[in-house]
């Protein structure tokens, strides 16, 4: 009984965090948003979508952190590399969160055939982006080293793909990671890290720092690594939504009505990472 509680008492946490940040969204397109356009983006929404969207984001959190201690089985997977045919992949997960983030991404790469799917836990949470982009370094050599691989394929979320592009840019794995998906990063930071105040990498996530300015500087795609950006118009903890967006020498595919964390239950969007990993 008392584990239905806290269960029942985390939903109603998420569900208070999902709907607060919707209003933080709401507010950033009514005083932020084009002008030019006449409030033409308004008439695009659809009540019933929303609902869902938001519905299904809020119990999308729940699930992201009612399995959290699975990062304790997810980081010490797969214990022997196989032989495959595609390059091996590395999973760098987003700001607070765990290699438990990719539990459906995971179970339905195995069910198609992929192997050797390796995990990155990195911390200290509160740490400065470059130490722990150090540790994103670090583990695409140790998965290399154990695979015999030439390359490997990198799928990030949130903060987890802006910490893959300052290794490839700064740390010298460009020519390590052939191709870089990311799910609803903040490539160009994200005003809600104002709510969270606590860290260096929080302030570092913020909208246009010093930190991202400088590591976008001349180009956001550095190296030879292929860049695939999915994301959401409709992402309630990356505002403004278009700062997923890589550039023109990207390919970005926006979806409609996917919160942060649905991007990683998404039918949709596994289905979209299963068809890049494909064309490697």
């Amino acid at each position: 009984m008392i584990i239905i509680y806290i269960f029942l008492f985390i939903l109603l946490i998420t569900t208070w965090v999902t709907t607060s940040l919707y209003v933080v969204v709401w507010y950033e397109s009514v005083n932020f948003k084009n002008k030019a356009d006449d409030r033409q983006w308004r008439k695009q929404i659809r009540l019933l979508p929303v609902i869902k969207g938001v519905l299904i984001e809020s119990l999308s959190l729940f699930f992201l952190l009612i399995t959290t201690p699975l990062q304790f089985y997810f980081d010490r997977i797969p214990k022997h590399p196989q032989k495959g045919s595609h390059s091996p992949i590395l999973f760098v997960h987003g700001w607070g969160c765990g290699s438990h983030a990719f539990l459906i991404i995971y179970l339905f790469l195995k069910h198609h055939g992929f192997k050797n799917l390796y995990f990155l836990s990195y911390r200290p949470i509160f740490s400065d982006a470059a130490i722990l982009a150090k540790q994103v370094a670090e583990k695409v050599d140790d998965v290399l080293q154990k695979t015999g691989a030439e390359k490997v394929t990198v799928i990030s979320h949130s903060m987890g793909g802006v910490l893959t592009r300052y290794a490839i840019k700064s740390l010298g794995v460009g020519e390590a990671i052939g191709k870089l998906i990311t799910l609803g990063s903040p490539h160009m930071g994200s005003r809600v890290s104002a709510f969270v105040p606590i860290g260096k990498n929080t302030l570092q996530m913020s909208y246009k720092s010093e930190f991202l300015v400088e590591l976008a500087d001349n180009t956001m795609t550095p190296g030879e690594t292929e860049y695939v950006s999915i994301y959401s118009d409709f992402d309630n903890f990356i505002i403004p939504q278009d700062s997923s967006d890589l550039g023109s020498d990207a390919k970005n595919i926006k979806i409609p009505y996917h919160g942060h964390a649905h991007l990683l239950y998404s039918y949709r969007v596994i289905r979209l990472i299963i068809k890049e990993l494909r064309q490697e």
